[in-house]
């Protein structure tokens, strides 16, 4: 039990209060800790795991630069392009071109996955002919008399 407190109140070491559960940070629980885990080890029962070696995609793991360095940077070398691409300027060029192409904005925003239409109409700014757009639209569901 921790000592008492200003109230008389003692508590069992590894919670803050009676109600809430989390770490004692008194160095008593500390070193407990420290002695649980060093003798767990010397049975062999809390071993490191071995450090993850991640060549591959076969590995189940891969780091969190691996698509740049092994698809997307050899993807962008073959292509010898002459100027910069960026996966965020794809996704903004394809959303571009559905809105200009006439796709609903709530298709374009499920399509993007976005989770307010707001974030979705900040791509119509790209469209110089949007308003004509618009009108087209308009004719030829209701054409001109």
């Amino acid at each position: 039990m921790t000592e008492p407190n200003d109230k008389g109140r003692s508590y069992h070491h590894g919670t803050l209060t009676a109600y809430q559960a989390g770490k004692c940070r008194c160095q008593f629980c500390r070193d407990a800790l420290a002695d649980y885990r060093a003798r767990r080890r010397a049975l062999g029962l809390d071993n490191p795991r071995r450090p993850r070696l991640v060549q591959t995609d076969a590995a189940g793991h891969m780091s969190n630069d691996w698509f740049r360095h092994h698809v997307w940077n050899p993807a962008l070398a073959a292509a010898d392009l002459g100027f910069r691409v960026t996966p965020h300027g794809l996704r903004h060029a394809h959303a571009s071109w559905l809105l200009e192409g006439g796709a609903d904005l709530q298709v374009v925003k499920e399509r993007l996955g976005h989770g307010s239409i707001t974030t979705t109409e900040k791509y119509l700014h790209t469209l110089p002919d949007a308003g004509k757009a618009a009108l087209a639209a308009l004719d030829r569901i209701r054409p001109p008399t």
